[in-house]
């Protein structure tokens, strides 16, 4: 339970950390140079599917695949789509049922593959579009999920979970 915490607490404190760094990096790469025979360490990576890019409200299905390339990393899955951070411990397959109070618009979905050290190794970011469905208008069906899919953790999406501290409106 230590270990889960830490992830999440970690996940959130690297959010604010990472990405103001990654954009002052990439502008100032070091060159490395590599000679013939030396091999260069390799490095942690994320690997993110989402299928399909977009769907409906209300009903629509969003699955999520999660790769961390050392396989004991912890995964976690975060959104704007999703109430509270996902941990994925035993595989890597998501799946978001689409609520009813989800708004329609643009979402990203954050893969954070955390060490057992709990730090960051890598990060994927994959973006999905939600529509609103017109009551009486023609529509195209949304896409499909892959074939042979089966999810090992399923959410429905949802607004963001109130805070579990601090004092009531009113009072």
């Amino acid at each position: 339970m230590k270990r889960i915490r830490a992830a999440v607490i970690t996940v959130v404190t690297a959010s604010t950390l990472i990405w103001p760094a990654a954009a002052g990096a990439a502008s100032a790469a070091p060159v490395v140079a590599v000679h013939a025979g030396a091999q260069l360490p390799v490095a942690p990576g994320a690997a993110l599917r989402v299928v399909p890019r977009w769907t409906y409200q209300h009903g629509g299905k969003i699955a999520v695949i999660a790769r961390c390339s050392p396989r004991r990393d912890l995964r976690v899955v975060t959104s704007g789509l999703l109430r509270h951070p996902v941990l994925l411990r035993r595989g890597g397959n998501l799946l978001i049922v689409i609520g009813p109070k989800t708004n329609a618009g643009k979402y990203t979905i954050t893969l954070w593959c955390v060490s057992k050290n709990n730090q960051v190794d890598a990060i994927d970011v994959k973006s999905v579009k939600i529509l609103k469905r017109f009551g009486r208008f023609k529509q195209p069906a949304p896409p499909g999920l892959p074939k042979h899919f089966r999810p090992n953790v399923t959410v429905t999406s949802g607004p963001p979970a109130p805070p579990a501290h601090g004092r009531k409106k009113g009072h």
